[in-house]
């Protein structure tokens, strides 16, 4: 009977290790399981932000080109009412000339009306050319508006982002650099 007890108690034994190995080889499993999951997640996040980036780098890219576009065409309209200035007291100044040359005394009566008549034109062109600055103005006030509520939309989803996942320092890194960018425009309006 000493050797039945013996026996039984080295199966004991011999269980209760194998029953520690196994659950020691089970909870290696579930790590190595859960460090993978870890791994993958932190994946997840780097080229969710890399994504992030490369929208706002483009969204940057297409709001610089749309703004110089649009100083681009404003210089373009400003040379030309100015051109139309110049041509305009041009065109006027070589006619009193010519037409003072030609008529004598007779010109004399004509020049004064043609020379009011130059200052009643230079007066609509510069007043149109005052409206079509106006309106230059207003639409690059409104292009720099619409740079700055796109600017606010992606700064709105970054700060979603960074709520949701801890990236405190590409994300601010980014941040800083749509503050500046919004900083910038704002001086420059």
């Amino acid at each position: 009977m000493a050797t039945n007890t013996t026996a039984s108690t080295t199966a004991k034994t011999t269980a209760k290790k194998s029953a520690k190995a196994t659950t020691k080889t089970s909870a290696k499993a579930t790590t190595k399981v859960q460090a993978a999951k870890v791994t993958k997640a932190k994946k997840e996040i780097v080229e969710a932000v890399d994504a992030v980036e490369e929208v706002v780098e483009a969204t940057s890219k297409s709001v610089f080109a749309k703004v110089s576009s649009n100083i681009e065409r404003v210089q373009g309209v400003a040379k030309q009412v100015w051109l139309a200035n110049l041509g305009a007291a041009g065109r006027t100044y070589e006619e009193a000339v010519s037409l003072y040359e030609k008529a004598g005394d007779e010109l004399q009566s004509r020049y004064s009306k043609l020379n009011k008549g130059g200052q009643d034109l230079v007066e609509d062109l510069v007043s149109r050319g005052e409206k079509v600055q106006d309106e230059a103005e207003t639409r690059l006030k409104e292009g720099r508006a619409t740079v700055e509520e796109q600017i606010e939309v992606a700064k709105e989803r970054l700060v979603g982002l960074t709520s949701v996942v801890d990236i405190p320092a590409r994300l601010q890194d980014l941040s800083n650099k749509l503050e500046s960018l919004s900083k910038d425009l704002k001086k420059s309006a």
